[in-house]
């Protein structure tokens, strides 16, 4: 009884981790999304602008950087739409594990902390994009403003 007790005490910071792993996750599904209605608006916003430039004959350098954002966010979006679902799946096995009590309290932290590591990665990735795809959208708005 008093084992199980130590167990369970041990057990709840665990578990407090995950919940917080899980509502970050929510997070960053929605951050996804948002990142792919900002991909698809500035895709179209390039298209604009480029013809616009062109009508100008005023090619811009910075199209070009504007440009590879885009091809960046092609290339990892599958990767990125694999991450969260790999961690979601980890970590809902890792919390059945620990209901289970199937790790110590070393194997409980690396087991933790790595599923942290990939959540927080997979945020700061998105936030990156994100952040990249506003700035762009609103250099295309000033520069066809002027």
């Amino acid at each position: 009884m008093i084992l199980f007790s130590l167990m369970a005490c041990s057990v709840e910071p665990s578990m407090k981790r995950i919940n917080t792993m899980e509502e970050q996750l929510e997070r960053i599904e929605k951050k996804q999304i948002k990142a792919e209605k900002s991909f698809n608006a500035l895709v179209e916003q390039c298209m604009d602008f480029d013809e616009f430039l062109r009508s100008e004959n005023n090619p811009k350098p910075e199209m070009q950087l504007l440009r590879a954002y885009l091809q960046q966010y092609e290339d990892e979006r599958d990767n990125i739409i694999e991450n969260i679902k790999y961690s979601q799946s980890q970590i809902s096995d890792l919390k059945d594990d620990l209901k289970d009590g199937l790790y110590d309290e070393s194997q409980r932290e690396e087991y933790l902390s790595s599923e942290e590591k990939a959540v927080n990665m997979i945020e700061a990735q998105l936030d990156y994009f994100i952040d990249r795809f506003k700035k762009q959208s609103d250099f295309i708005k000033e520069t066809e403003k002027q």
